[in-house]
């Protein structure tokens, strides 16, 4: 599937909006991976720090590293793609009694390496760099929040849109050690090469004393490239939040 991973960082990124209301910090990091039944995946580890944290309105910074695999069919042959990447968001927030609405612009690099299967194994690497840009929601009350996420990924010209519902089910009144929530979650994905659309469920727990929220989500994924292939199958993702 061709570029297909490149933009699921930006999947894990919402961890930032989702992340327990207690954890009163600006400094944050998120680390995680995600694959799925067609032997792609991508892992990434993402720190960010938000200026002016607290008032209404504030600047978040964030940069990450990042890892994706994945594959593809073109004329027969089946095509490997993998490759390390780095960038850096800047953007403005604001913060209000019913949530918060974030916009963040920056730019991305990443090392690109393709492997053809079959018949001679030929290899190609090369670099791609261009901008990002992200829009951020969440709204919702103290148990049930919804949230929101699009991503525009440049060198891929990727499109990527996540919806979603988190439901805290115990310690409403954050004074036990631990916390848990339900969710639901469904995606959209997508360029000139490829599509995809998944739905699913999360589970989350938050370890209130540490700061940390560990995560699980999985479910269903189908997708298509642009030369008529179309492959269904589950995903399953793991995420680790800290604040600082």
């Amino acid at each position: 599937m061709k570029a297909a991973a490149l933009a699921t960082a930006a999947i894990v990124v919402v961890a930032t909006l989702s992340a327990p209301r207690c954890y009163a910090s600006p400094v944050e990091g998120i680390a995680g991976w995600e694959g799925d039944g067609f032997d792609q995946g991508y892992g990434f580890a993402m720190a960010g720090v938000s200026f002016l944290d607290g008032r209404s309105i504030s600047i978040p910074l964030r940069v990450n590293g990042s890892y994706l695999y994945y594959n593809y069919g073109e004329a027969g042959d089946v095509i490997r793609v993998s490759g390390a990447g780095s960038a850096g968001l800047i953007g403005i927030r604001s913060t209000r009694p019913w949530g918060t609405v974030a916009a963040l612009t920056g730019g991305e690099i990443r090392w690109e390496k393709r492997q053809r299967e079959m018949p001679n194994g030929a290899s190609a690497s090369v670099a791609r760099g261009g901008i990002v840009a992200q829009v951020e929601a969440e709204f919702g009350s103290r148990r049930l929040r919804p949230f929101l996420l699009v991503n525009y990924s440049g060198p891929a010209r990727y499109v990527y849109g996540r919806a979603g519902l988190r439901w805290q089910i115990s310690n409403i009144d954050w004074r036990g050690p631990l916390t848990w929530s339900l969710g639901l979650e469904g995606v959209g994905q997508g360029n000139a090469d490829t599509d995809a659309v998944q739905g699913g469920a999360t589970v989350e727990c938050a370890l209130v004393r540490s700061r940390i929220s560990l995560s699980i989500r999985g479910g269903y994924k189908d997708s298509a490239s642009s030369n008529g292939g179309r492959r269904h199958g589950g995903y399953v993702g793991v995420g680790l939040y800290r604040r600082f």
